[in-house]
């Protein structure tokens, strides 16, 4: 499975938060994202695109496995 792929068919993430992580000067990253996404995009989902997501979703990995119970 693709990063792209990933990110189109998880519904436990929210892409809104992913996308101002990965374009923080962008003001309308979640729509942005949104498009690139999408089939037919006009802008297409980079392989620039596909390394910043993994390393947000790699970072939001060890954040949540880092979490204990005490």
């Amino acid at each position: 499975m693709t990063v792209k792929e990933f990110l189109k068919t998880n519904k436990l993430i929210n892409l809104s938060a992913v996308a101002k992580l990965m374009y923080p000067t962008n003001s309308d990253a979640p729509a942005y994202l949104l498009r690139k996404l999408s089939d037919g995009a006009t802008r297409p989902f980079t392989v620039k695109d596909s390394e910043k997501a993994l390393e947000i979703l790699k970072q939001l990995s060890v954040s949540v496995s880092g979490i204990t119970i005490d």
